[in-house]
């Protein structure tokens, strides 16, 4: 009777352990069932190159959920230069069966080419699906020039309005 007991308590700890297996098992799998080739999950919806053309601005990632309900997710970003500085993660909900865009800040510190790893976490921190990497162009001082440009072609044309005006009444 003694060795009846030890092997009932030994199958109740083997099939406890099962259990607490199994249902670990099946309690991450929505957080690791990320795959944008099939379709599956929360994911990150690769794109085109990038161009910023401001010191500061919000970079467009596009996120895609194929499931049915909402989920709560957060962008992280990590340039593989130092070119462009990430201030913090972003903090999003995407409805089910669709995709949103989620703006991740971004300051430009030098010009240049720069891949951004993004990634997704949830709320918990586990990291849903690969890594996605996007390219992206820096001009930072595009957005001065441009309106030193303009604001002088503003002044040209000012100043050529006035010249105008004043010689013809010089003529009448």
């Amino acid at each position: 009777m003694d060795s009846e007991e030890r092997l009932k308590k030994l199958i109740a700890v083997l099939l406890s352990t099962l259990v607490l297996l199994i249902s670990s098992v099946l309690s991450s799998a929505p957080a690791t069932a990320m795959n944008p080739e099939t379709g599956e999950g929360v994911y990150i919806v690769p794109g085109s190159e990038i161009n910023l053309v401001a010191r500061t601005s919000n970079v467009p990632v596009q996120i895609k959920n194929d499931f049915g309900s909402d989920v709560v997710v957060h962008v992280h970003a990590q340039p593989t230069n130092p070119r462009v500085v990430i201030p913090a993660a972003v903090e999003i909900k995407i409805p089910g069966y669709t995709s949103v865009t989620a703006k991740v800040p971004v300051e430009a510190v030098a010009n240049g080419d720069v891949i951004l790893k993004v990634w997704l976490t949830t709320f918990s921190g586990h990291k849903l699906g690969p890594a996605s990497y996007l390219s992206m162009n820096v001009n930072a001082d595009v957005e001065l020039t441009m309106l030193v440009g303009f604001g002088g072609a503003v002044f040209l044309l000012l100043g050529f309005g006035i010249v105008r005006t004043v010689r013809k009444r010089r003529s009448a």
